[in-house]
């Protein structure tokens, strides 16, 4: 069977592989060993615990230990991948997701835990202009009943979860 070759989408030209440095996956890579051996340093102050009652260290180090892993991963993915990065700068993005985040914090202390979750995924969800109206209510109902599920319920964290 003969390899697969890539091609452009509107001309069927092959595409050719960028270079080493300009793939995706090894920067994504790179940025995931650096912060994973972040984590582990800053915990390395924190005692790990026993395997009965584990100390503040123990998710940190583990965390962070799996960050490594996932970046390494990466990395050595990079060898055989060709997926390009994009350095075009595009500010919608970018905006969109730090004001979902704000508009997280101020709804969540107005209005509870579902209301805050339910219009910080549809501010988000317009980052991609590929993204609709249908996407943001589904994705928003289910990370809310995920959210609700975990944290009210599972965990028992004293959280509002609506306004009344």
């Amino acid at each position: 069977m003969a390899p697969k070759i890539e091609t452009d989408i509107e001309t069927h030209a092959p595409l050719a592989r960028p270079s080493l440095i300009k793939r995706a996956d090894l920067w994504a890579g790179l940025l995931c060993l650096a912060l994973g051996a972040a984590v582990v340093l800053v915990g390395l102050d924190y005692p790990l615990g026993q395997s009965g009652r584990i100390g503040p260290g123990y998710a940190p180090r583990l965390l962070g230990l799996l960050l490594i892993g996932i970046g390494a991963l990466l990395a050595l993915r990079a060898f055989w991948t060709s997926e390009a990065v994009d350095t075009t700068f595009r500010p919608r993005p970018v905006v969109l997701v730090l004001t979902s985040v704000l508009a997280f914090a101020v709804v969540f202390a107005w209005g509870g835990l579902i209301p805050a979750i339910l219009v910080s995924v549809f501010i988000a969800n317009w980052a991609a202009a590929e993204n609709d109206w249908r996407s943001a209510i589904g994705l928003g109902l289910a990370l809310a009943l995920f959210s609700w599920a975990l944290f009210v319920k599972a965990l028992r964290l004293p959280m509002p979860v609506f306004w009344f």
